[in-house]
């Protein structure tokens, strides 16, 4: 399945094609605008049987790249092999520059009107590929709708979903 995201937000633009094997495996790439740089992104994600990430690389056209797994146990790794132990009980990742990373938990939380759920993500930044934990809150507000919110900076935004959970909707933040 190939999809086109066109960012809504005027201060940093972007256009994100994906080439999805629903629902395991992702690759995309990102042209955009971030805090006045611009960058090309290509990542490619893959999922597992119950909809968790199991490894996440990223790569920016300047060269600087990222390479995460995730075990089974919830051990996250970098691409040498090293432990992450701050990521310990992230169950998602969160790529800064797609709205594809708020699908997989959307899907996996499969939450009734009106439920909650909270979750851990090893956030990315683009363009730095820093990674931080992020304290999410994932609300269905109606039958294809949702309020994402993360708890630490205090951001959040509405989000629409087709029927299968995919985003096709993320407009601007309610508050920054």
């Amino acid at each position: 399945m190939d999809v086109v995201w066109r960012s809504l937000d005027a201060d940093e633009p972007s256009l994100e094609h994906l080439r999805l094997r629903p629902w395991t495996e992702a690759q995309g790439t990102v042209v955009g605008v971030a805090e006045g740089r611009p960058y090309t992104l290509s990542y490619g994600l893959e999922i597992t049987g119950d909809g968790q990430p199991s490894r996440l690389r990223c790569a920016l056209a300047d060269g600087r790249h990222l390479d995460l797994s995730r075990s089974g146990e919830g051990e996250w790794r970098a691409a040498e092999g090293q432990p992450l132990p701050h990521l310990r009980g992230c169950t998602d990742v969160d790529i800064r520059a797609t709205p594809l990373t708020n699908t997989l938990p959307i899907r996996r939380l499969d939450l009734s009107i009106g439920g909650t759920g909270d979750l851990r993500a090893a956030w990315v930044d683009v363009p730095s590929l820093e990674v931080r934990v992020a304290r999410q809150r994932y609300t269905r507000t109606g039958d294809t709708t949702y309020r994402y919110q993360d708890l630490d900076s205090g951001y959040s935004n509405e989000i629409t979903v087709d029927r299968s959970g995919l985003v096709t909707l993320s407009p601007a933040p309610l508050n920054a």
